[in-house]
């Protein structure tokens, strides 16, 4: 999320307006007896000693009407009562919620217990200014409601576990300038950054060797820092090839003219390949392509949400202004931009849709791929790529890519030239002048609310982490994870693999031929830990200058680009190389890859809290020993379970298996659907399945490591695993975040996941009355 061109895939956010818990529901209505009655229990820790006539005082005469219809306002102003003391949001509650709201059908009587409740920001009302005082309420309501409260409150483990571990942080929380989150991740990555730019400080100081390592990283730098020079430059590095994209009068000129524009700099082609291992057979490179694509997510186009679409269009017309063009033309160009992408939009796979191999994997020849475009020569393009040599593309998308030939025609070659020299812009504007760099500021400020803008120093450390993180991720593995670190962490990973395999031999769904098949593929499992046996060497031939050697950042990024988009070309048809690391070594993350059959963890997510020797045995097993097992359970999600244990997408599974397989991820969907992220936004149970069933996989194994110890301190272990998710966003992120990212909300992450284990009840004696309790048959177990 750091990188510069990461801001410009983005997308809309779509926040309701009137939230589940006040908007106008089908299911039946409560009474004012049902609410007193509910609230009773839900309020019992908060506010000990309340009594019925305490939140429900009546009508005059003491006439309760206990079997009356509750209306909204007065179920609102009961709610209040039996929480009685209402606490100020601060912190990340200030900032998810809606504190600011004022309603014009409040009745003089309820005015004073509203604004109080109001302030705590768990309401919001109809678009038309109301909150609807005279409206009925459903029990559904009142829960999401009382929920909110719990949360802002924050202070029983057993309502709102995350909020209990995570209040004082959650409260004094702040985002960076420039930054859409602040966590536990973050600040480690942060940590992380400090030592990048401490090595990066020392290297520069120093006198390199010119070629050496050094000297790259050094030079890299200065020209990254180096802000007064690129706006020198201005536009001038790419204005030849914005002017010939202008001068094409055909398809195929344009085309022919991003050909050499990716010839000259590696970044201009129209149409362009992927070259990585074939999910069919993974021991081999092959050719992947999905057509044109888009700068937004797919729902920020389909949705029909205004408000995205003039914020995007505003910064494509600042963008357009930028290279030259007059305002009208700008803003025309940046209506038919957004028209163009939302075409293409509507062909687009879903986003849950497309980690699926049996939808991504269609394998076309040669011959029949280029046949699917009539207009332009598909032949001459792969040619002079140099993809040529391969009878073999696979297709990711077949709707995009039937779309992409439909449409790249002559009849629509203006729109094409536009979208070729926006795609140009967006793809080289963190190289060029500090223009582009604030346009897009702008835009993280107009779509996602993000304050404040990050430093030029800042930007170029960024950038140079990106681009030279081969040569810097040695010296930060050297200096900040030891071969001691590295082996204990092996030991750990080599651990949850055995438990992993007592696990699936113990499933009673499962028959024993899969089983089998899924411990092998658990002994074929590579690990790799902390940083690679073998170091990247692609940037050992690229040529880094200084501004006073003749060199810039643009001139540096575009030779290291080349350098790679090489290295790819000649890997088509060659083995692929399993010793390669997709991530940084100093990256906060880690992964598994199902074409492998590995799990990495780098050295940068191998620190503290996530890893610290200092901890608790038990606290660091609900830290990295959860991730550790969510990445194993990657291996058996509902994606991953389609590759064998040499990493072949290929069915290893009995058909009797794998329809139970199939009912139990349906399962999980269900499981985590529906719940409530902030408010008005909620969890995407189909999006987020395959995270979902790594982390109940995941708390499954840790668990059963933890409990292989005497006595052990599981408190510590939940509050270990609660503690690495906080997280602290606005609800414009958190609302754009629940329709793109397959991970479930971290909130949700947390209270869904502990919910669902024998162990966390008993630790914190949770009981049916508590609003955390899941009733052991609607709790969830794949592995």
């Amino acid at each position: 999320m750091k990188k510069l061109a990461a801001v410009l895939l983005s997308s809309s956010i779509l926040l309701s307006i009137l939230p589940a818990g006040l908007a106008q529901a089908a299911e039946p209505n409560v009474t004012r007896g049902e609410v007193v009655n509910y609230l009773l229990k839900a309020a019992d820790d908060y506010n000990p000693g309340v009594k019925k006539e305490d939140i429900l005082q009546g009508y005059g005469k003491g006439d309760a009407k206990e079997n009356q219809d509750v209306s909204r306002i007065e179920a609102l102003i009961m709610l209040s009562r039996a929480f009685s003391e209402l606490p100020e949001p601060k912190g990340n509650d200030l900032r998810i919620s809606n504190n600011s709201a004022e309603f014009i059908d409040i009745p003089k009587w309820a005015e004073d217990e509203i604004v109080k409740l109001t302030a705590t920001g768990i309401i919001n009302g109809y678009p038309n200014g109301k909150l609807g005082a005279s409206d009925h309420i459903t029990m559904e309501q009142l829960n999401t409601l009382t929920k909110r409260l719990m949360a802002l409150k924050g202070s029983n483990p057993r309502d709102d576990y995350y909020e209990f571990v995570n209040k004082t942080w959650l409260n004094k929380s702040t985002i960076p300038a420039g930054e859409m989150t602040n966590g536990v991740f973050n600040e480690l990555a942060t940590l992380n950054e400090e030592r990048v730019k401490t090595i990066i400080d020392e290297i520069v100081q120093k006198p390199q060797q010119a070629g050496s390592m050094e000297q790259k990283i050094a030079d890299f730098y200065k020209t990254a820092l180096d802000v007064e020079h690129r706006n020198q430059q201005g536009i001038k590095p790419i204005a030849p090839y914005l002017a010939a994209i202008d001068k094409a009068s055909s398809i195929q000129q344009l085309l022919d003219t991003t050909l050499e524009i990716e010839s000259a700099m590696s970044n201009g082609s129209l149409l362009s390949f992927a070259v990585m291992g074939d999910a069919k057979d993974s021991n081999v490179n092959t050719l992947y392509f999905s057509g044109l694509g888009t700068v937004l997510d797919k729902n920020s186009y389909v949705s029909g949400d205004e408000r995205t679409k003039n914020v995007y269009t505003g910064y494509l017309t600042k963008l357009f202004k930028l290279s030259g063009v007059d305002e009208n033309s700008a803003k025309a160009q940046a209506e038919a931009m957004y028209s163009f992408e939302k075409e293409l939009a509507a062909a687009t796979m879903d986003i849950q849709d497309q980690g699926n191999v049996n939808n991504f994997y269609n394998a076309y020849t040669k011959d029949k791929f280029v046949a699917l475009f009539k207009s332009f020569d598909m032949a001459k393009l792969m040619k002079e790529l140099h993809l040529d040599n391969t009878d073999k593309v696979i297709v990711t998308d077949i709707g995009l890519v039937n779309k992409s030939a439909e449409i790249l025609t002559d009849k629509n070659l203006d729109t094409l030239k536009t979208y070729t020299k926006a795609l140009l812009l967006i793809n080289t504007g963190s190289m060029l002048s500090e223009d582009f760099i604030k346009i897009s500021q702008e835009f993280q400020s107009e779509m996602f609310g993000v304050e404040g803008e990050k430093t030029n120093e800042e930007i170029a450390l960024m950038i140079t982490q990106g681009v030279m993180s081969d040569y810097l991720s040695q010296e930060f593995a050297e200096r900040y994870f030891s071969k001691e670190a590295k082996q204990d962490v092996e030991q750990m990973v080599k651990q949850f693999i055995e438990v992993y395999k007592e696990r699936i031999q113990a499933l009673d769904w499962m028959s024993e031929t899969t089983k089998a098949k899924a411990i092998k593929k658990l002994d074929k499992m590579t690990i790799k830990i902390g940083y690679p046996d073998k170091w990247d060497d692609s940037l050992n031939n690229v040529t880094i200058k200084s501004y006073e050697d003749g060199g810039s950042l643009f001139e540096n990024i575009v030779a290291i680009s080349k350098a790679s988009k090489a290295r790819a070309v000649a890997s088509l048809g060659q083995p692929v190389d399993k010793n390669s690391w997709m991530m940084s070594v100093y990256d906060v993350n880690a992964y598994y890859n199902p074409l492998n059959n590995e799990i990495v963890f780098p050295a940068g997510i191998l620190q503290a809290p996530f890893y610290d020797l200092k901890a608790k045995h038990e606290a660091n097993l609900g830290a990295i020993g959860m991730v550790i097992a969510h990445e194993i359970s990657h291996a058996f999600d509902n994606l991953g379970s389609a590759y064998d244990e040499n990493g072949n997408a290929v069915d290893w599974w009995t058909p009797e298996d794998y329809k139970k397989f199939q009912e139990k991820c349906e399962q999980v969907i269900a499981y985590y659907d529906g719940v409530e992220v902030v408010p008005g936004v909620y969890n995407n149970g189909k999006l987020t399945v395959s995270e979902n069933i790594a982390d109940l996989g995941g708390m499954a194994a840790s668990l059963q490591v933890l409990s292989k110890m005497e006595n052990p301190d599981y408190k510590a272990y939940f509050e270990g695993y609660a503690t690495i998710w906080r997280t602290t966003m606005n609800k414009e992120i958190a609302a754009y975040m629940s329709t793109v990212d397959t991970h479930s909300a971290n909130k949700v992450r947390v209270n869904r996941t502990v919910s669902n284990f024998p162990e966390f009840y008993k630790a914190y004696e949770v009981t049916e009355k508590d609003a955390m309790y899941v009733a052991p048959e609607n709790r969830v177990s794949i592995w």
